[in-house]
C-alpha cells in the first residue's frame, strides 16, 4: 500500500516554524532592543516638547525683564525661536541616547528561558522583599517605554491601513484600522514587551545582589540613572494612549 505523500504546504510551514524557533535566540533580542528604542524615541519627543515649552517660558520671562530698560532692550532678540528649538531638540536627543544605552542596548543580551513567567514571579517577589532603586526604576522605565513603543507601532499601522484602505472600503477602514492596531499593540505587549521587563528585572537583580545590604546603599546605587529614566518613563506613559485605539 503506497504511503500518502506529505502535503507540501504543510511541510513547508512546519519547516519554516522549526527554522523560526531555532533563530529565536537571534531575532528576539533584536525585537526587544528595537521595541524599547522606539519607545524611548517616542518618549523623547514628548520630553522635547516639554523642554521647549519650559525654554519658551524662561525666554518670555527674560524678555519681559530686559525690556523694561532701554539699555537692555536689545537683549530681547538675544535668543530666537530657532535657537530655542535647537536647544530643546539637542537636550531631548542626548536624553534619548543615554536612555538607549541604559535600556535598549542591554536587551541584546536577552537569554530566553522556558520558565519566564516563573522567573518573573521570583524576581518580583525578591524585589518586594528587598527593594532597591535598581529593582524599581529600571523595570518600571523599561515597561513604560516598551508600552509606548507598542502604541507607536500600533498608531503607525492604524494610519497606514486607514489611508491605504479608505478608498477601497470607505468608512469601514476606520474600524478595521483601529482593530488591527489594537491587535498589534496587544500582540507586542504579550509577546515582546513583558519579556523586556523580565530581562530588566534580571539585570537589576544581578546588580542589586552585589550591593551591601544597607538601606542607604540600596537607595543611592543606581540613583543617577533612575533620575534620568523616571521622567522619560512618565513621558512614555503619556505617549501611550491605549484608550485611543478603542474610540
Amino acid at each position: 500500500m503506497p504511503v500518502p505523500a506529505t502535503d507540501p504546504p504543510a511541510g513547508a510551514l512546519d519547516a519554516a516554524a522549526r527554522l523560526a524557533d531555532r533563530l529565536r535566540w537571534f531575532f528576539l533580542p533584536l525585537a526587544l532592543c528595537a521595541l524599547v528604542a522606539v519607545g524611548v524615541h517616542t518618549a523623547a519627543d514628548v520630553v522635547g516638547e516639554i523642554i521647549l515649552r519650559m525654554v519658551d517660558a524662561a525666554d518670555a520671562a527674560f524678555d519681559g525683564l530686559v525690556s523694561r530698560w532701554s539699555v537692555t532692550a536689545p537683549l530681547v532678540d538675544l535668543v530666537g525661536p530657532s535657537q530655542r528649538i535647537f536647544f530643546a531638540r539637542a537636550v531631548a536627543l542626548l536624553w534619548e541616547l543615554a536612555a538607549d544605552a541604559l535600556l535598549a542596548l542591554p536587551m541584546l543580551g536577552y537569554d530566553e528561558r522556558a520558565d519566564e513567567v516563573k522567573r518573573f514571579r521570583e524576581l518580583a517577589a525578591k524585589a518586594r522583599v528587598r527593594p532597591t532603586t535598581l529593582r524599581v526604576a529600571h523595570p518600571f522605565a523599561t515597561g513604560a517605554v516598551a508600552l509606548a513603543g507598542s502604541c507607536a507601532v500600533g498608531r503607525l499601522l492604524e494610519g497606514t491601513l486607514h489611508f491605504g484602505l479608505r478608498g477601497a472600503i470607505g468608512s469601514a477602514a476606520d474600524a478595521l484600522a483601529r482593530g488591527c492596531a489594537l491587535a498589534a499593540v496587544l500582540g507586542l505587549v504579550s509577546f515582546i514587551a513583558w519579556r523586556a521587563v523580565v530581562y530588566a528585572l534580571v539585570r537589576a537583580d544581578a546588580r542589586s545582589d552585589r550591593i551591601p545590604f544597607r538601606r542607604a546603599r540600596a537607595f543611592t546605587v543606581g540613583l543617577p540613572g533612575a533620575l534620568l529614566l523616571l521622567p522619560l518613563a512618565l513621558a512614555a506613559l503619556r505617549a501611550a494612549p491605549l484608550l485611543s485605539f478603542l474610540r
